[in-house]
């Protein structure tokens, strides 16, 4: 399934993605509503990851324009009151918008979002207050059935009459594929956390490890941790408006270089929207050199 993601970030202005194949916001940054139009209709699950105004302040204008019989179903950390105190401002300053609903998330539930799909929330490093949940990352789960490994070699038939007497269970089992992480604002990106996921979307805030503030990640780090993982594709976001795209994209190139990720690297530019992120080109690709004419000419059979 190809994913269709519409997305934005610039660190401390607005941070939000959009997943249109299951209606799923993660973050409601400012100007989402602006960006998306009429697809706005289609948010029908939003999870928010923590309650910094770059990740929420979109929410006011969301709810007014879609909210209706409950849907959006806003999802946040359970122990932070900034979302009832937000829930509670709008019902008084928007009355005439639908409602929404509201829950908050303990690390380990999981959210269903159709008979094959889930989120999954866990306890973020980003804010941390003791045994309270200040901000939560997300993935999108997929159940699918594959069959017992002991039934192997059994014909079509024998499935059948045994499916047909006990039941589909007898016959298969449950297993998760993991299709998007999620981390929201992160220290640094942990290899173990995001083992099994197909697309990573992780912060990436600062260039060099000098600048970057113990809440946030940065991009040396990141890297070296993601090439330890088997993905399908890095997006890199929250990257700080200091710097300049050509920055950024030069320098993702070099420490993938280095790190030798196999894999292809994406980035939401700061102050750039993006409708269909994954069929953008990525910025990284395995085998390319460090300067883009080089990596094309090398795909042409010219080097």
């Amino acid at each position: 399934m190809h994913l269709t993601i519409a997305a934005a970030s610039t660190a401390l202005f607005s941070t939000w993605v959009f997943v249109e194949n299951f209606g799923l916001l993660f973050d409601a940054g400012d100007g989402i509503s602006a960006s998306l139009g009429q697809k706005g209709r289609k948010v029908r699950h939003v999870f928010v990851t923590h309650a910094d105004r770059d990740h929420v302040c979109g929410l006011l204008q969301l709810h007014q324009l879609n909210a209706r019989d409950g849907i959006p179903h806003i999802f946040y950390p359970k122990d932070s009151g900034s979302f009832p105190a937000l829930k509670d401002f709008m019902e008084k300053f928007d009355p005439q918008s639908g409602p929404a609903t509201w829950r908050g998330l303990a690390p380990g539930e999981t959210v269903p979002l159709d008979k094959t799909h889930f989120i999954e929330a866990r306890t973020s490093e980003h804010v941390t207050m003791g045994d309270l949940t200040k901000s939560l990352d997300y993935t999108l789960c997929a159940v699918r059935r594959s069959l017992r490994p002991e039934l192997t070699g059994m014909n079509g038939a024998e499935i059948g009459a045994l499916r047909k007497e006990h039941g589909e269970d007898a016959v298969t089992e449950p297993q998760i594929e993991k299709l998007v992480g999620y981390s929201g604002d992160a220290p640094q990106l942990r290899p173990e956390r995001w083992s099994g996921v197909k697309i990573l979307f992780h912060e990436a805030t600062f260039l060099a490890p000098e600048t970057a503030r113990s809440s946030h990640s940065n991009l040396p780090d990141v890297i070296a941790s993601a090439a330890q993982l088997d993905l399908e594709a890095l997006v890199l976001l929250h990257f700080s408006a200091r710097y300049k795209a050509d920055e950024i994209v030069q320098a993702v190139r070099q420490h993938a270089a280095a790190a030798k990720v196999g894999f292809p690297v994406f980035v939401i530019l700061p102050g750039q929207v993006y409708s269909d992120l994954l069929s953008t080109e990525p910025v990284w690709e395995p085998g390319c050199f460090l300067d883009r004419e080089d990596c094309e000419e090398r795909q042409e059979g010219l080097i």
